[in-house]
């Protein structure tokens, strides 16, 4: 039995190239090319959510739950700041454009996942002498989600 993984040694890449498909191979095809994105500090919560539609109908006396519209919720990258960086400059890059960026992260396993997401914002963090510097880029999930790829 396979037991989970931490997310120690994740790679986190980043490509102004749209896949041909969005699918595993298109986002692994050769003509996107990825760059990684350094110092990266914290792994974003990634998945997709649904709008709870509750109503409460005569006949029965508890509220019914159904799934409505859903959304991919905003996800921050952390990353120490190192302006040199070609992953930080991309997202740089991405956060000046209406434009959807395509993003790979690769796991310790073998395991990827593929996206498609804007860029919001890239927000420098304030601090204090103990403090390493650092920005975070808000990204949004394109509506067509998360691609997962095993191992």
């Amino acid at each position: 039995m396979a037991i989970p993984i931490t997310f120690d040694g994740v790679i986190a890449s980043v490509s102004a190239d749209a896949p041909a498909t969005y699918d595993a191979s298109g986002f692994a095809d050769a003509g996107v090319t990825y760059t990684v994105i350094g110092q990266l500090i914290n792994f974003p919560d990634i998945g997709r959510v649904y709008t709870d539609v509750a109503y409460n109908s005569l006949d029965v006396r508890g509220t019914r739950h159904i799934k409505g519209t859903y959304e991919e919720p905003e996800a921050a990258l952390e990353l120490g700041v190192v302006r040199l960086d070609g992953g930080q400059v991309i997202l740089k890059t991405a956060s000046d454009s209406d434009n959807s960026f395509t993003f790979k992260f690769e796991y310790s396993n073998g395991e990827v996942d593929y996206f498609q997401a804007k860029v919001f914002s890239l927000v420098s963090a304030g601090g204090d002498g103990d403090t390493t510097r650092a920005i975070t880029a808000n990204v949004r999930v394109d509506h067509q989600g998360v691609v997962q790829v095993a191992a």
